[in-house]
């Protein structure tokens, strides 16, 4: 997985346990080596993340972001990996 070209990039945010996780590509971001776990834990007094009227995904207008889709509820890693492989933006 390298830098260049098209990513399919899901980050889970847990707000139960409060854990925050990423799949990229169809893999779960485990931390390999460098990190025990690939979850994180947020701050549980963190109430909102409001940081405007409205959302921006690409604000240099380069068409960066190819799809985006926001769901009501944390996705299973399963999920996740299943979306990519079917192509799913």
């Amino acid at each position: 997985m390298g830098a260049d070209g098209r990513h399919h990039v899901v980050a889970m945010v847990d707000g139960g346990p409060k854990l925050i996780l990423f799949v990229v590509d169809g893999r779960l971001c485990d931390g390999g080596d460098a990190r025990q776990f690939g979850w994180g834990r947020y701050d549980p007094y963190l109430r909102e993340v409001n940081g405007g009227d409205r959302l921006q995904v690409d604000p240099t207008g380069l068409g960066g972001v190819v799809g985006l889709r926001v769901y009501g509820r944390c996705l299973r890693v399963s999920e996740a990996i299943s979306n990519f492989r079917a192509g799913i933006e």
